[in-house]
């Protein structure tokens, strides 16, 4: 028949040899065969949508906790802009000037201090309890003195209601407590307690303050007073570890940085640490943003897992379409014009999983907000956000090309005759230009938009190139697996011989097992040691002599009577006192330090104050990396001792001299030594140590540590809180099991995405077993036929998967332990531990997954009738 004759009243037209059709009639064509039904498709669609759901909620909750921060970033900060100095106020001529710069102006004092029952109450108390009963008489709170203007910004939100401004409403006797304090005491409004020297009336339940999200870290319940209240509770001594924090509103047209460069240049020789609204609280926005490309990444390894399950479905739509794409080549259909059919129709099912994904993440926000607002000091702001959501949703369609590409272009560029014996011999062609390009273009977008759009980009590069390389590795592992099991004969033992042969057969899944169950246990390796190697650093890495309570704000003419009391309880053995002060480094070697020329990791010596010491001789414990400690008796020019991690950071050296600005004086010291800081001891270590006189008569107090029988700390603690009002008391056990909930929500947080990607795996694993689901079940057919049992068969094909799990579980377990220890390494910075039990809990996860699907495929092939199969192969 001839190009323009007739055949059932339509015209038949042939393409010319190597023309392609119009875009209209190759996506009608791709449609059409689409009708066939997308069953095949339905892991492409699960793994697209698992894997872009994860980034997309991951992308749009942070957005949401951005713009929570930015929409209340003034009621944060406490105003637009907050000068913070530690332990004195802001100089009166400073906030003068601060003043006359703006509209209004308010100050704040954040401390410590120890709330306890009066003392008939607690007596009582006591003898109500159980004998050798704890009684809960006292608790370490961090307090708030406000002003008369606090707040600026916002309002407090307490139960009862308190009308006109906190200060007010207090009094000098009043006091508001978070619902925690009045739990864990047995208290209720109206009550009495004693803070400092002196009684207080509980006025309220403290529900929420419009700056609560500023404060950082608290080792205690909130509770407000009024400054006229700290006044009497006689807190805020010389030398007391408190921030004085200024806040200021300015005028509309007036810029909040401007006004803090040139407080600074009036200002030179006083030290302040400043923010602003873009800065309100950057601890906590630059936590939230590497926490989000941390679990972004995690997100993106099951992504690429699930690319592996594309690229499989698409392989195994094409070999079921063979005589399809055979008829069409035949017909003289060009290679661009078959691969652009098929890449229509992944496109259109990719469409479908991405869309998936992206409505199940933008929910995430709403979902988060529902259950963790009170978890961030920042609220979480649901709402539509299309800039991470568009991201993820071509993250996931460069995906599905990248891995999609090469199974089309080899599709297109295979003869007719090789396509109509897909069915018995796989297809062999190579990729080809046109499949390696569109591969690589995708590839390059998805690059592209990760590390475009990640916190840290050299860590995402790092982690994409890992990923790369292990799909690599895994890649690898299954042709070596194929060459073995091609060299090994093994004699007897049907089963055996079975399975070993069904990992050299052509067609086998080998590759798509070895690569989704090794990646997905690399993952899950790592994740398990990482969060293992956290949990023992919060409960196992504490010293055997680890200190019982820290007492802070030991006030000079306290120090014998403290120490006469720790020697008597614990015994002198067990306590460790120092003098303590806090200073800024300004300067070395007479230049001013810019925090730009200072390593990332170091930068927070520089942008505030540190803690500082003195003593004439090397405290215990104390480990010098270079230089020498001076004399006893030495009485020379100020010298100092230095954590040598910040000497490198900022490009010190021995002899050099730091210029360090200590209560509105600047001193120069010189460096003697260098220390390492082992700060997971809870010993006593400073930044600085200085030598004895180099801040004599400075107002300073003390800092002690208490280790030794628990029950003789604990009254320790009561008999020194009682004499002493001013003392604060932490307890190590208390820090540590707040540090631990805050790891544990972390931990979750990844513990969630790690589920995502062992599902990603899950899926693959299927998607493989489903696209050999026909081959399997002619080839179970073959070998009843020829007299093989059904437990045969069945044991056969369990080994071939047990053989697969076992290898790449070892490759993966390998490669996680190595990626846990460069994140413990380099990212967390704390020493790595190796533990057997998460490696063997993965390991025997990713083998138990393997042989549950390998028990769907025998379950699968050996059910449907032989008579059936044979019918379907000769096309009957």
């Amino acid at each position: 028949m001839s190009a323009g004759e007739t055949t059932a009243g339509r015209t038949a037209q042939v393409v010319p040899s190597g023309r392609s059709l119009p875009w209209r009639a190759l996506i009608r064509f791709a449609l059409r065969d689409l009708r066939r039904g997308v069953g095949g498709f339905a892991i492409v669609l699960a793994s697209l949508a698992l894997g872009v759901a994860a980034m997309a909620g991951i992308g749009a909750l942070d957005a949401a906790v951005v713009a929570g921060q930015a929409r209340d970033a003034r009621a944060l900060l406490g105003g637009d802009l907050e000068l913070a100095t530690t332990g004195r106020p802001l100089p009166g001529p400073v906030r003068a000037d601060l003043t006359a710069r703006s509209e209004a102006v308010s100050a704040v004092v954040d401390l410590r201090g120890m709330v306890r029952l009066p003392a008939d109450e607690a007596r009582a108390r006591a003898g109500d309890a159980a004998p050798g009963a704890p009684v809960n008489d006292r608790a370490l709170v961090q307090v708030l003195a406000v002003d008369a203007a606090y707040p600026l910004v916002g309002r407090m939100e307490t139960d009862p209601p308190i009308a006109g401004a906190p200060a007010a409403a207090l009094g000098a006797d009043g006091l508001l407590a978070e619902g925690t304090l009045l739990a864990r005491l047995r208290l209720a409004p109206g009550d009495v307690v004693q803070l400092g020297g002196a009684d207080f009336t509980i006025r309220g339940r403290l529900i929420a303050q419009p700056d609560q999200g500023g404060f950082g870290f608290a080792l205690g319940p909130r509770v407000v007073i009024s400054q006229a209240g700290l006044a009497r509770a006689g807190l805020d001594a010389p030398g007391t570890i408190s921030r004085h924090m200024t806040r200021a509103l300015l005028a509309a047209a007036v810029s909040p940085t401007a006004t803090v460069e040139a407080l600074e240049a009036a200002w030179p020789a006083e030290s302040w640490r400043a923010r602003t609204l873009d800065r309100a609280n950057p601890g906590l926005a630059g936590f939230v943003d590497r926490l989000a490309t941390h679990l972004e990444l995690v997100a993106l390894a099951a992504l690429a897992i699930g690319g592996i399950g594309v690229a499989g479905a698409a392989r195994a739509h094409l070999e079921a379409r063979a005589r399809t794409v055979a008829v069409l080549k035949a017909l003289a259909l060009g290679p661009a014009a078959v691969f652009m059919v098929y890449m229509i129709q992944m496109a259109v099912v990719a469409a479908l999983g991405i869309l998936i994904g992206v409505v199940a993440g933008a929910t995430v926000p709403w979902i988060a907000a529902g259950f963790a607002n009170g978890l961030l000091p920042t609220p979480i702001l649901p709402d539509l956000y299309l800039l991470p959501l568009m991201r993820a949703a071509l993250i996931g369609a460069g995906v599905a090309i990248a891995f999609t590409a090469p199974a089309l272009g080899r599709a297109s560029g295979v003869r007719p005759a090789d396509l109509l014996r897909a069915a018995v011999v796989p297809l062999a062609a190579r990729t080809g230009r046109r499949g390696v390009l569109t591969g690589l273009a995708a590839g390059a977008l998805v690059v592209a938009l990760v590390v475009g759009g990640a916190a840290d980009p050299i860590l995402a590069a790092v982690a994409i190139l890992s990923i790369a390389v292990a799909l690599l590795v895994f890649r690898a592992a299954s042709n070596g697996i194929a060459a073995v099991a091609r060299r090994v004969r093994v004699p007897g033992r049907p089963a055996l011989r079975l399975g070993v042969a069904g990992l050299r057969r052509p067609g086998a899944p080998t590759a798509e097992i070895a690569a989704a169950l090794g990646a997905g246990l690399m993952v899950l390796t790592a994740l398990a040691l990482v969060q293992d190697n956290l949990t023992r650093l919060i409960d196992r890495s504490l010293p055997e002599r680890a200190p019982q309570y820290f007492f802070l704000d030991i006030q000079p003419d306290q120090v014998p009577v403290f120490d006469r009391l720790a020697a008597d309880a614990v015994g002198p053995e067990n306590l460790a006192r120092m003098p303590t002060l806090r200073g800024r480094i300004r300067g070395l070697n007479g230049q001013v330090i810019d925090e730009n020329d200072v390593v990332e990791g170091e930068r927070w010596a520089i942008r505030g104050e540190v803690g500082m010491s003195w003593a004439a001789e090397m405290p215990e414990g104390t480990r010098l990396t270079e230089g020498s400690w001076w004399p006893a008796d030495y009485a020379g020019p100020p010298l100092v001792s230095i954590d040598d991690e910040l000497a490198r950071g900022m490009g010190a050296k021995i002899g050099d001299r730091l210029d360090v600005l200590v209560l509105g004086r600047t001193i120069t010291v010189e460096i003697a030594n260098l220390r390492r800081i082992e700060w997971l001891d809870l010993s006593l270590n400073f930044v600085m140590v200085l030598s004895p006189g180099a801040l004599a008569g400075a107002p300073a107090t003390h800092i002690a540590t208490i280790s030794g029988d628990p029950a003789a700390a604990e009254r320790l603690m009561v008999d020194v809180t009682d004499r002493f009002p001013n003392v604060s008391a932490v307890s190590v056990g208390d820090a540590v099991r707040q540090a631990g909930a805050l790891i544990d929500g972390v931990a979750g947080a990844v513990r969630i995405t790690a589920i995502a990607v062992l599902a990603a795996g899950a899926l693959v694993l299927a998607a493989a077993v489903l696209a050999a689901q026909s081959k399997r079940r002619f080839d179970a057919v073959m070998m009843k036929v020829v007299g093989a049992s059904r437990r045969t068969i069945a044991t056969g094909l369990a080994i071939e998967f047990l053989i697969v799990a076992v290898v790449v579980g070892a490759i993966g377990a390998a490669g996680g332990t190595l990626a846990a220890w460069a994140i413990t390494r380099w990212l967390l910075e704390i020493d790595f531990v190796f533990s057997g039990v998460p490696v063997a809990a993965s390991m025997l996860a990713g083998v138990g997954l393997a042989l549950a699907v390998g028990l769907m495929a025998v379950a699968g092939a050996l059910r449907v009738p032989p008579a059936r199969i044979l019918r379907e192969r000769a096309g009957l």
